[in-house]
């Protein structure tokens, strides 16, 4: 029987019951906010794997809707599902979320959530995040979590019963059995690179060097492929995407301010303006990989939506969100060292990704297995 969720924080607005749009909002809205498209994922891929009642489901963005509750007697639902991202951290703003949770008293549904830091290291919650996740913990078999990071997280703040399942966005084609379709090196063409031009010091301790060295794999790839970039919320990134004519002279300023662009006529400018993409639709995102031979860079979710559909490619390893995820899922990773100095062959040699076909079944497997122990009806 299709479940009835309450579907909480959600990233965007249903096309139908597994396809995701940013809002509805006008071109100047869309421009001028950050957000970031790993977000709309994370939430499509989700509602992917559910087997759900979309007329008899409830969306809820708890954060905007402060005074609202549903009374379990007469609403019906089944469980609250709340969307994978990185909660646990010190800083996280919970407002009345507690509380709501409290009111409502429905099992809760995590999926793939995680801890922030940009290294390994010793997160204490807060108590109002303490308060947070032990509701949660009361009202679930299991917290699926990102990896063994977020499991050691959560258990140094007494938190135990949760369960590694990496990220929904993976197994988002519902495929249990996934062959990548791998072209011989000499016959790797075209390339997309994701961008990380926003961060901070929860991403990185450096964050100078952090934005030098991926221009720096930036030139070299361009050096040696077709190399397209893929931007996902940075806002100079959609003013120069859409050409948006009132912004275009604010955005360049910035960019050179910042050393994005070296100069006048960089190569990083060049690339800015005849190869870059930007989607606030995940189908989009995956139509454009579709031309590509292969894919590397920062963005989590540039690199498992390829994945997902068959398309080798290749994580770099800049914070500890990255790193365990690229540990669960058998994800190719490698530092942004080793992406200026190995040689492209290694790089993306098909001896890289043979641990990742093997072990995706068995990944495909527990992510089912962890939906049927807490009792979701699923469609994988």
């Amino acid at each position: 029987m299709k479940s009835k969720p309450i579907f909480v924080k959600p990233a965007g607005r249903l096309i139908d019951r597994e396809t995701v749009a940013w809002y509805d909002v006008t071109f100047r809205e869309m421009i001028d906010t950050y957000y970031n498209t790993g977000d709309i994922a994370v939430y499509e891929s989700t509602l992917r794997l559910l087997d759900y009642d979309l007329g008899r489901s409830h969306l809820l963005n708890i954060d905007l809707e402060r005074d609202a509750a549903l009374d379990r007697s007469d609403a019906g639902h089944d469980y609250i599902c709340l969307r994978g991202s990185n909660y646990i951290h010190e800083e996280m703003d919970w407002g009345h979320f507690g509380a709501w949770i409290e009111r409502l008293d429905l099992p809760v549904l995590c999926i793939g959530v995680g801890a922030q830091a940009a290294t390994r290291r010793r997160i204490i919650l807060p108590p109002d995040g303490l308060r947070i996740w032990k509701l949660i913990s009361d009202r679930c078999t299991s917290i699926g979590v990102r990896g063994t990071f977020t499991a050691e997280v959560l258990n140094d703040n007494g938190i135990k019963n949760t369960e590694i399942v990496g990220c929904p966005t993976l197994f988002r084609s519902r495929n249990p059995m996934l062959a990548l379709r791998a072209k011989p090196f000499a016959e790797i063409a075209t390339v997309s690179f994701s961008i990380r031009r926003e961060t901070d010091h929860s991403y990185t301790t450096d964050i100078p060097a952090f934005l030098g060295r991926q221009r720096a794999i930036v030139e070299r790839l361009a050096g040696a492929y077709d190399l397209y970039l893929t931007a996902h919320g940075e806002i100079e990134e959609k003013i120069l995407f859409h050409k948006d004519p009132k912004r275009l002279a604010e955005a360049y300023a910035t960019l050179r301010q910042q050393h994005w662009f070296a100069g006048e006529d960089s190569l990083m400018q060049r690339l800015y303006e005849t190869r870059l993409f930007f989607t606030g639709v995940v189908g989009h995102l995956e139509q454009f990989m579709h031309r590509m031979d292969a894919t590397i860079g920062y963005r989590v979710h540039g690199v498992l939506p390829a994945l997902a559909q068959g398309i080798p490619a290749v994580l770099l390893d800049y914070d500890a969100r990255s790193a365990e995820l690229a540990e669960t899922l058998d994800v190719p990773l490698i530092t942004p060292q080793e992406a200026l100095d190995l040689p492209f062959a290694e790089i993306f040699s098909s001896a890289r990704f043979l641990r990742f076909e093997r072990h995706y079944p068995a990944h495909y497997l527990r992510m089912k297995r962890f939906l049927e122990r807490n009792g979701i009806a699923h469609r994988m």
